[in-house]
C-alpha cells in the first residue's frame, strides 16, 4: 500500500503522468479508431458469414479463469456541449465502486480493464486466421470454446494507424489476448501482468472524453491508463 502523498507530490505526480501518457498518445488522431469503429461491424460481419469453415480447435494454453462476476449494466452518457465535468454517477457502474482490474501491457504502455468486462485471458499459441478486406486492426478470427473471436490489434485502436500500424506482427507477435465479456471480441496484448483492486477515489476519472473516449482515467500514483473496454472494441448493431 503506498503512504500518503503531499498535495504538492500528487501534483507533481499528476502533471508526469499527463506527460508520459501525452508521449506515447501524442501521435493519434482523435477521431482515427473512432470512424473505424463506426464502420467496423458492418465490415466485420459479412466476413463472419464468409468464414463458414470451421477452424481446428486451436491449442490454445488457457490462463487460470477469471472469477465469475455479475456484469451490471453500464451508464454511458455522451460530455454535454458545455464543458464541464460530470459527477461520477453518470460513469459506468463498475467505477463507482471499489473494482477488481486485470493489468496488461500493450507495447510501451500499462493499461487497466475492469474484470467485469472481459471473460477470460488466452495465450496465443496459433495465429487467428485472417479475412481480407478487414481494417488493418482487425488481426483475424480465432475459434475458443465454441465461439468465433474477432481478434483486434490493441496497440492500433490505442495508438492509431500511423503508430500501431508500425508494428510487424510476424517478426514481432502479441503473447495474449483478454477475451470480451460477451465473448465476441478479443483485445491482442504483450504481457498479462496481473490482477489488482483499484478505489475510484485513487484513479482520476476523465469525465469528458471526446478525444480517446476508451481513456476513461488514469491510475494517479502508477503510470496505467484504466480503459473502459465498452468504446474500445466495436459495437454490434441489432439483427
Amino acid at each position: 500500500m503506498a503512504h500518503d502523498k503531499s498535495p504538492h507530490q500528487l501534483v507533481h505526480q499528476e502533471l508526469a503522468l499527463d506527460s508520459y501518457l501525452k508521449t506515447l498518445l501524442d501521435e493519434i488522431p482523435s477521431d482515427d479508431a473512432a470512424s473505424a469503429l463506426d464502420n467496423a461491424e458492418a465490415q466485420l460481419e459479412p466476413a463472419r458469414q464468409q468464414a463458414t469453415e470451421p477452424l481446428a480447435p486451436p491449442p490454445l494454453e488457457q490462463a487460470p479463469k477469471m472469477p465469475d462476476i455479475d456484469v451490471e449494466s453500464s451508464a454511458i452518457v455522451n460530455a454535454p456541449a458545455v464543458i464541464k465535468r460530470q459527477p461520477l454517477s453518470l460513469m459506468p457502474e463498475w467505477s463507482r465502486h471499489e473494482f477488481q482490474a486485470l493489468f496488461f501491457k500493450v507495447d510501451q504502455l500499462i493499461l487497466a480493464a475492469p474484470l467485469t468486462e472481459l471473460l477470460r485471458t488466452i495465450t496465443i499459441t496459433r495465429q487467428p486466421t485472417k479475412i481480407p478486406g478487414q481494417p488493418s486492426w482487425f488481426i483475424g478470427l480465432l475459434d475458443d470454446q465454441d465461439k468465433r473471436v474477432g481478434v483486434l490489434d490493441t496497440g492500433q485502436l490505442v495508438y492509431g494507424k500511423s503508430r500501431g500500424g508500425q508494428r510487424d506482427l510476424k517478426q514481432d507477435p502479441f503473447k495474449s489476448i483478454l477475451i470480451t465479456q460477451d465473448g465476441r471480441w478479443g483485445l491482442a496484448c504483450d504481457e498479462v501482468l496481473s490482477i489488482s483492486k483499484l478505489e475510484p477515489e485513487k484513479v482520476r476519472w476523465r469525465t469528458l472524453r471526446k478525444k480517446r473516449p476508451w481513456l476513461i482515467g488514469t491510475v494517479i500514483e502508477e503510470l496505467t491508463a484504466v480503459i473502459d473496454v465498452q468504446q474500445l472494441v466495436p459495437h454490434r448493431k441489432p439483427r
